[in-house]
């Protein structure tokens, strides 16, 4: 009877210690699935610095919000000051926009965008009218590289829907991925570290200069208002 009792203890005892594992693994799981992501980023023109970038990204199991936010003042042919202000949210489910609103201030001149799922498909409201896009529609979405590999992309400050490329390489020497989306009438190059972190972006604009991203350390726009 005594042998039996202690092998029953011994049960019970690995018993609590397999829950008690399970639970361990459950709640690093959760921490997994749960995760803030934050990028900000130093923007420059033609190496001038002239704002910055920041976005955050939430995941909440397979839903996804991301925030992000803009300012920038610079000079076009050492005449024309702009400034440019953008604030964006976009919520996910998978890998498939569900909705998202932006809005943009280039000096006095302001423009919202919008859209949203409805009965399956994606719509955009452009100029107060719902414009059919798809039904899995995915965005410029920088921060999750593989969402990049598509025949379109949504641009949330214009609502275009827009047909673009994509071309990767991997760098031996810096051991960075490089991606390039050809877009119409340019490309944006976008390098990525060996964790598959978004780190620079650069792109020529017509007339502004090259445009260049360089992720930073230090926090930017938490405190700033709105637009």
């Amino acid at each position: 009877m005594t042998l039996v009792l202690k092998f029953l203890k011994r049960q019970r005892a690995v018993a609590r210690c397999g829950a008690i594992i399970l639970l361990a693994c459950s709640a690093s799981l959760s921490a997994e699935e749960d995760a803030t992501e934050v990028f900000n980023f130093k923007v420059s023109l033609d190496n001038r610095e002239v704002g910055w970038h920041r976005f955050v990204v939430q995941t909440n199991g397979d839903q996804l919000t991301v925030s992000s936010k803009a300012k920038m003042d610079f000079m076009v042919l050492l005449v024309k000051k702009v400034s440019y202000r953008h604030e964006a949210t976009e919520t996910w489910l998978g890998d498939c926009l569900q909705a998202f609103e932006s809005e943009t201030k280039r000096n006095t001149k302001r423009v919202s965008m919008r859209g949203s799922m409805k009965d399956g498909d994606f719509y955009v409201n452009r100029n107060e009218e719902e414009v059919l896009v798809s039904d899995c529609v995915r965005t410029f979405a920088y921060w999750r590289p593989a969402w990049l590999d598509d025949e379109f992309l949504l641009n949330v400050e214009t609502g275009k829907y827009t047909p673009v490329s994509l071309e990767v390489t991997e760098d031996q020497l810096t051991n960075m991925t490089k991606r390039v989306v050809g877009l119409p009438k340019t490309e944006i190059h976008l390098a990525y570290d060996k964790s598959g972190n978004w780190q620079t972006l650069e792109s020529d604009l017509k007339i502004a200069g090259t445009l260049r991203y360089q992720r930073i350390n230090e926090s930017v726009g938490e405190t700033d208002a709105k637009l």
